[in-house]
């Protein structure tokens, strides 16, 4: 039997007025799936306002699965560092690659008033490393766990949440924002071909802009936020399909849109299959043995994609009759650790 993921990220949960108040309202999301991941940002526990309520709606997410037999994966974001060891995922056999994003930047998130301090933090914990291991993908995951903690040093006066008042009296902030939304696509390929080689797609959030883009022979797919700036975004994987849907509030839930955004296929001979494997992140970086960079074939370098038409795919995961084929675009919101697990 075939099993189907469904991967979201920046839920936030148990910030006041946020987007999901209720574990709850995610409920229908996971309806028919195996497995839940939820990619970092999943609830405010880094704040001592809001870690109380944070907390709470983390046990009920659990529940909720555990009620409905679903798996669920937390990974760690840059607003909930510690809540899980977990800080990437290898699905597929390696095709697809998901993480939260803040490791893509030393400044974490450089459009922060902590953006300075989050860096020196960053770069205090590289330096604490033997040179050789600097580089690997476990010793940049963990220092960017490290440095997430510095954002939340002055709490009081830089830690609320984004809207259009706070940004308008930072317009700076702003200008840095545009900027790196133009960045990501290239930061993120590239951290893909250097610490994943194998995998043809990278999943992110953190940003809280949501899309899809083509750079050279990888995808880079961020889901967005549940909540300001963006719409959120669900990815499906099922078989040999992966889908991007957009999500609709409606009353006091999400669903998804009648139709995808974008659908891909992932060839068997990559996608099929896998055991389960994970490894941790240390919480305070230490020595990280030097991993040797598994070597491309030129079969491997080939992107082993095609973005058909999704019209004809549905919310679970099955597909429809195949449509014309096409691009992803790069344009606007909609052109815009360690385990792995294989997708049966």
């Amino acid at each position: 039997m075939s099993r189907r993921t469904v991967i979201l990220s920046d839920t936030h949960l148990g910030r006041p007025h946020a987007a999901v108040s209720d574990a709850a309202q995610l409920r229908p999301l996971w309806q028919g799936a195996d497995r839940l991941i939820v990619n970092g940002d999943v609830a405010e526990v880094h704040h001592p306002r809001h870690w109380s309520a944070a907390a709470c709606q983390v046990l009920k997410l659990y529940d909720l699965c555990e009620q409905d037999g679903v798996e669920l994966v937390l990974l760690s974001g840059n607003h909930d560092p510690y809540l899980s060891d977990i800080r990437h995922i290898h699905l597929a056999d390696g095709a697809v690659f998901v993480t939260h994003g803040d490791v893509l930047h030393p400044a974490i998130a450089p459009w922060s008033p902590a953006a300075g301090r989050m860096r020196e933090a960053h770069d205090e914990a590289i330096a604490r490393l033997d040179p050789p291991s600097r580089g690997t993908l476990e010793a940049r995951l963990s220092a960017a766990q490290h440095a997430s903690l510095a954002e939340w040093q002055n709490l009081r006066h830089e830690a609320e949440q984004s809207t259009i008042p706070n940004m308008l009296i930072r317009p700076w902030a702003i200008a840095r924002v545009l900027a790196y939304w133009r960045k990501i696509p290239r930061l993120a390929a590239d951290f893909l071909v250097q610490h994943a080689p194998a995998a043809q797609f990278i999943i992110i959030g953190h940003t809280h802009r949501p899309g899809v883009w083509p750079v050279g022979a990888r995808t880079v797919i961020n889901t967005g936020s549940f909540g300001f700036p963006g719409t959120p975004r669900a990815v499906v994987l099922q078989d040999t399909s992966m889908t991007i849907w957009r999500l609709i509030h409606h009353r006091d839930r999400y669903e998804f849109a009648s139709d995808p955004h974008a659908r891909f296929f992932i060839p068997p001979e990559i996608g099929a299959g896998g055991a389960i494997e994970s490894s941790t992140v240390d919480p305070v970086p230490a020595q990280v043995p030097t991993e040797a960079a598994p070597a491309v074939s030129p079969e491997a370098a080939k992107s082993p994609v095609v973005v058909e038409d999704a019209r004809s795919a549905s919310p679970n995961g099955s597909p429809g009759s195949a449509g014309s084929s096409h691009h992803a675009t790069s344009s606007g919101e909609d052109g815009e650790a360690g385990r792995t697990i294989g997708v049966k």
